[in-house]
């Protein structure tokens, strides 16, 4: 029977393809291949019977398999190429991979190949006639042997002494870092966002009851403190001109309020209540040109320089 011959690519994650292991398994004979691919995700396996093959694709750093699947090898001089997709996030958080000094078993088992497979065409008598079969076997032994020696000379010819692996994680885990800094900080600015409405809720619900609003006036300044309420989620380019926004529409309803009150009008804006509420709308108005996290936040933290703290008058 003629013999046929695998090309297995492993594409998606480099690093990945110094440790992978390719394990073939004949699903008739019971045959089975193990080798190691190249630094380039290439390996060529030779002299194997077509048919159906289970091929598993494994990691010493992986609990799971890359790739398990059973693929046919077609009895043709061309061989069959098959990729197999390494994904990325497969390695994400897993521990760093041990780089030894020279990873030569793929050149070794790639030597070893060519040995067995020319092996059989060392026993021609003078005169005898070389078959075009001999001759591809030969040929294909010479080209495989190249590129394994062009493996070695990479393998055993490192340019500096650089840890990629180390690298890779360090950058792994400043990605996860910067991540979780992201998520946190979100969290962060959205619940500050609900405390500091919930503070000016109370404080505007406070100045409506004591200068006796008008159920109009009441539902467009209140309207207002629930529309922030509802825009927590947005960023911080979004909300800092609609707070600012909403502060001064209600700044001038609080004069608007205190003009209503006639004569008491100086008392009503000097009372506790109504001062700290205009405090903190001009200090929100202020805010507009905002465009950072930390700017609103510094936003906040003048409010309660000048105000009190809001959380537990909000709570």
């Amino acid at each position: 029977m003629a013999k046929a011959a695998f090309d297995i690519r492993l594409e998606g994650f480099v690093p990945a393809n110094r440790d992978a292991v390719v394990k073939l398994v004949n699903q008739s004979t019971g045959q089975q291949v193990e080798r190691k691919p190249f630094l380039d995700g290439s390996l060529l396996v030779r002299d194997l019977d077509p048919g159906s093959w289970e091929m598993t694709v494994t990691h010493p750093n992986l609990v799971n398999v890359i790739d398990r699947r059973v693929v046919r090898l077609f009895p043709q001089d061309i061989p069959t190429r098959v990729p197999v997709v390494v994904p990325p996030d497969l390695f994400r958080d897993s521990p760093i991979r041990d780089i030894q000094d020279a990873g030569l078993a793929p050149v070794q088992q790639q030597a070893g190949a060519v040995t067995t497979n020319v092996g059989r065409l060392a026993n021609k008598a003078p005169g005898e006639v070389i078959r075009a079969e001999d001759w591809n076997v030969l040929a294909a032994a010479v080209a495989d042997l190249a590129r394994a020696v062009g493996e070695l000379t990479r393998l055993v010819s490192p340019v500096g002494h650089d840890h990629p692996e180390i690298a890779e994680k360090f950058a792994e885990v400043q990605g996860n870092i910067v991540r979780f800094s992201e998520s946190f900080g979100r969290s962060l600015l959205e619940l500050r966002r609900e405390v500091e409405s919930q503070n000016l809720r109370g404080r505007l619900t406070a100045v409506l009851d004591k200068g006796a609003a008008t159920s109009a006036v009441r539902d467009r300044v209140l309207g207002r403190v629930a529309e922030l309420q509802q825009s927590t989620l947005v960023t911080t380019a979004q909300w800092t001109p609609l707070i600012a926004n909403h502060s001064n529409a209600a700044i001038r309803e609080v004069l608007e309020l205190a003009n209503e009150q006639g004569t008491g009008a100086d008392e009503f804006l000097a009372s506790p209540e109504v001062s700290g509420a205009l405090t903190l709308l001009q200090t929100f108005s202020s805010a507009g040109g905002a465009s950072r996290p930390e700017e609103e936040l510094e936003t906040y933290r003048r409010g309660v320089a000048a105000t009190g703290p809001s959380l537990f008058r909000a709570l």
